[in-house]
């Protein structure tokens, strides 16, 4: 879907909006029919695994005071079910499930298995195949399926949507995986519910699943790119990387200009969000500088009393900076492609970038690119001057080709590239710890231009989405993965049950939690699971953060020690 532009919910918010990505993560070839989509939904799961009755999932509010505003929440254990591995294999014909209305059994394809295959299956009653399991735990479920045009459909297990997927035109039975699906002890029940197009399916292959049993994250080895960072964002980069599952850093997307959404939390909750999550959307209009401003005096006033800052940039297109649909791909009537030079245009003023433009040495393209980038270098400066050490996560979801920065790998690499070595080693910001979420490999700027990976999560439940994160994970090299964006909060004890610790989740703002009345809203999160996400042992608020000042004199004697004991050994060796 598209991004949903959030709007103000009382007047002092209605001067400004942000934009959101709100883009499932199975737009994203990599991660939805190779590794498929998680969703160990919360209808899944079996009582017993939610917690024990001393360790309930509905805080008690310790005391009530009606007036109060704020209440606060005694703090739940969370503790992950013990789901033991048990092997399992086995393959289902679907000409054996059961069949019914428009469906039926054929076998004009060649490359079928078993007596045939099914056809003509147009709505989700019309095919099934149920089977036993030995044990609740996590299965990958392969679904063997053809069509002789593009279609899209989705998988059902046990009445619940799981996954989307799409099969080619191909005309063969090609397998299509779902990875990591809870199926409870004895029957389970898969079908497929058709959206487009004419699929015929063969068989469904369910074998038991080890990753989740087996997954252990760790960040301990990992380093920060920018080799001169200073000590505030070392700081932080070391807790982000040594609470890296084992906590959950609670993170929340503002309004720009506001902290509109953090206070909400803060209402509902008694408890702050660790990090706070902006735009620098405006920042490169002329229309919208008091927004642009507003937001980074907001983000400052949220440092001060002890938040985490974090930006993303809805980078609205060069040819039209005061037009917020501009981020769009079909909006932006930019080619990024054109912007691309062998030139290290990343180390020259905006002058000599003009004259090499005038002569046709760069394009107009790169010059608009190198200036929009200055432009918010300064917005990030200033963050830098009060000591703000940054999550700083440009260029969102580009392998979607949702965004206009989305339309070609090789310029997209180029520009990420180009934007680091300006903002680091031209405007000095070393402040910032880099965040890559295009989410898919082919686009992957590589370890020595990134310090996190992040995925946007929309659509997907409220499971802890193990699988995405299985498939971050198999291309971060030990770098810490965050849930940058998500609609629906995961459930904390999903996250625990899966392993799926993400270093930050940063759930969306505007209608994915503000409701009209400027309360919370429900439609996506349930108050209750919130609270108990606020407050539980697992999860990360602001109260919890340590000094970072202190964490970054700390880190400055460690290196300071080493440094000193390197000399001694190199001294000893001479």
């Amino acid at each position: 879907m598209k991004m949903r532009f959030r709007a103000a919910v009382t007047a002092a918010v209605m001067a400004a909006c942000l934009a959101g990505c709100g883009n499932e993560i199975v737009e994203n070839t990599d991660v939805s029919v190779d590794m498929g989509v998680l969703t160990a939904d919360e209808d899944l799961l079996t009582d017993d695994e939610e917690v024990t009755e001393e360790e309930t999932v509905t805080p008690v509010p310790e005391q009530e005071d009606e007036t109060e505003e704020v209440k606060t929440f005694k703090e739940v254990t969370i503790k992950a079910a013990e789901l033991k591995y048990e092997k399992f294999d086995e393959t289902y014909q679907a000409e054996s499930g059961s069949i019914s209305g428009t469906a039926t059994g054929a076998a004009g394809r060649k490359d079928y298995k078993g007596d045939g295959y099914v056809t003509g299956i147009s709505d989700e009653a019309d095919w099934s195949v149920s089977f036993e399991v030995p044990s609740e735990q996590y299965y990958n479920i392969v679904l063997t399926a053809a069509s002789d045009e593009a279609a899209a459909g989705g998988l059902s297990v046990n009445g619940k949507k799981v996954s989307e997927f799409t099969v080619t035109d191909e005309g063969k039975f090609t397998a299509i995986s779902f990875k990591n699906i809870k199926l409870k002890k004895g029957e389970n029940k898969v079908a497929f519910i058709p959206e487009s197009g004419l699929v015929d399916i063969d068989q469904v292959h369910v074998i038991a699943s080890e990753e989740i049993s087996k997954l252990k994250l760790s960040a301990g080895g990992a380093a920060l790119s920018d080799k001169d960072a200073e000590y505030n964002a070392k700081a932080l980069y070391k807790y982000l990387c040594d609470c890296y599952g084992s906590k959950v850093i609670l993170a929340q997307n503002d309004t720009i200009g506001t902290s509109y959404e953090s206070e909400l939390i803060y209402k509902v909750t008694g408890k702050y969000p660790a990090i706070r999550l902006g735009d620098m959307m405006y920042v490169t209009s002329d229309e919208h500088q008091e927004q642009a401003q507003a937001e980074v005096g907001e983000a400052l006033s949220r440092f001060e009393e002890g938040a985490v800052i974090g930006y993303m940039w809805n980078w609205t297109s060069p040819n039209k900076p005061d037009d917020t649909e501009s981020v769009y791909a079909e909006n932006a009537d930019f080619d990024i492609t054109k912007a691309v030079t062998e030139e290290d245009v990343a180390l020259m003023d905006m002058d000599t970038l003009n004259d090499m433009a005038e002569r046709g040495a760069v394009s107009v393209e790169c010059v608009q690119l190198m200036s929009d980038i200055d432009k918010v270098s300064a917005e990030l400066t200033k963050l830098r001057d009060e000591g703000a050490a940054v999550l700083w996560r440009p260029l969102q979801e580009a392998s979607n080709g949702l965004y206009w920065w989305g339309s070609d790998a090789e310029a997209y690499q180029w520009l990420w590239k180009t934007m680091y070595k300006r903002m680091t080693e031209y405007h000095g910001l070393h402040n910032l710890i880099w965040v890559w979420s295009a989410q898919n490999a082919d686009w992957f700027v590589g370890g020595e231009y990134c310090d996190m990976l992040s995925a946007d999560i929309y659509g997907g439940g409220k499971g802890g989405q193990a699988s995405t994160l299985l498939y971050l994970q198999s291309i971060a090299g030990g770098k810490p993965i965050a849930m940058s964006e998500c609609g629906s909060m995961p459930l904390i004890q999903s996250l625990a049950d899966e392993h799926a610790l993400w270093s930050y989740i940063g759930q969306w703002g505007g209608s994915f939690i503000v409701g009209e009345d400027g309360g919370l809203s429900q439609a996506y999160n349930d108050e209750q699971d919130i609270i108990t996400m606020y407050n539980n042992n697992l999860t990360v608020t602001q109260d919890k953060l340590p000094d970072f000042v202190s964490l970054a004199e700390e880190v400055k004697k460690d290196e300071a020690k080493k440094a000193e004991e390197k000399d001694a050994d190199s001294s000893k060796d001479e």
